[in-house]
């Protein structure tokens, strides 16, 4: 009888190369001094206004700067993104426009081909890509209060749009300028196993229970990918990424030193402080989208008045 191969990673792109989780490959996570000066940078939307052809989403963007566990500094930038469809020779593409205010003129203005954008919600996925850009941008202007210090996103370094690419690849070269150590950290993950499980369980069956990280993929130049347990007692593993493996190696020792936190034990408290800044809740979003109804110009009437092609289940859920 031959034994089964450990599984590996189920990432797209034949550009990774993918490392077996076993448990020869769970490593422990060195001790930092936990003073270090770090920024984390976290993003929120919630869609206020939904039609066939546009999506109208309140957005906002946080960087809690810390230094080891204390937080010394709070920047937030908010607004709103409109994306819409257009459709031109039977081939659809999206625009993303960030305003200050519904009605106002577009600070900024993203489109994405036919084929950047591949959901069954593209509208959506337009106005969350747009969001990151935000978030990598408020990263880029973080920098200025780091110097040999670490900048950790929320989410990860993958890149799927070619504005995306762009800022990240922007971000990269910024912090390897400033002496920064950058990487991210997703609170999901629905990547599996090629044994069938999720690449968290299959993590989390080699790790003996322990803190500790797995690499299990790598892209050269790009990004190096591991599943950590950042404390012991916590039952939550995340997916951890950085430049390359050296990175990884800087990074995790300081995202342990900040993740002993009683409200959510094992996950950086930077990260926790940026989430709660930059959050939208689902009051504020109900609150946003009355001042909309009752302020609308003609252009906001009009795609309010699309809204009512997909509300109706809205309105039975309410009865």
């Amino acid at each position: 009888m031959t034994e089964d191969k450990a599984p590996y990673a189920l990432l797209n792109g034949k550009e990774y190369s993918l490392y077996p989780l076993e448990k020869e490959g769970w490593k422990p996570i060195g001790d930092s001094t936990g003073n270090a000066n770090a920024a984390f940078v976290d993003g929120g939307n919630a869609c206020i206004v939904k039609a066939p052809a546009a999506e109208l989403h309140r957005v906002r963007t946080a960087v809690a700067i810390t230094r080891g566990k204390r937080l010394v500094k709070v920047e937030k930038q908010e607004g709103f993104v409109l994306a819409t469809a257009e459709i031109a020779d039977g081939r659809e593409s999206y625009t993303a426009r960030i305003l200050p205010e519904p009605g106002k003129e577009a600070s900024s203005t993203l489109r994405f081909g036919a084929g950047e954008i591949t959901s069954q919600t593209p509208l959506t996925k337009a106005a969350e890509a747009t969001r990151k850009t935000m978030e990598i941008a408020a990263a880029l202007q973080a920098l200025k209060h780091l110097k040999g210090g670490f900048l950790l996103l929320d989410g990860t370094l993958e890149a799927l749009t070619g504005k995306e690419k762009e800022c990240v690849t922007n971000l990269a070269l910024a912090a390897a300028g400033n002496g920064v150590v950058h990487g991210s950290v997703a609170k999901t993950c629905s990547i599996l196993a090629s044994n069938g499980d999720s690449l968290i369980g299959a993590a989390d069956s080699v790790s003996g229970g322990e803190a500790g990280y797995i690499l299990v993929a790598e892209r050269r130049h790009r990004e190096a990918v591991a599943i950590a347990r950042l404390n012991r007692s916590s039952q939550h593993l995340f997916r951890i990424e950085a430049p390359t493996h050296e990175h990884l190696k800087k990074l995790l020792p300081e995202l342990k030193a900040q993740s002993n936190d009683l409200a959510f034990p094992g996950y950086p408290y930077g990260l926790i402080m940026a989430d709660r800044f930059a959050r939208v809740s689902n009051n504020e979003a109900d609150i946003t989208r009355a001042k909309i109804r009752a302020t609308a110009d003609a252009g906001m009437k009009k795609l309010l008045k699309q809204e009512k092609a997909l509300d109706a289940h809205g309105i039975l859920d309410g009865m």
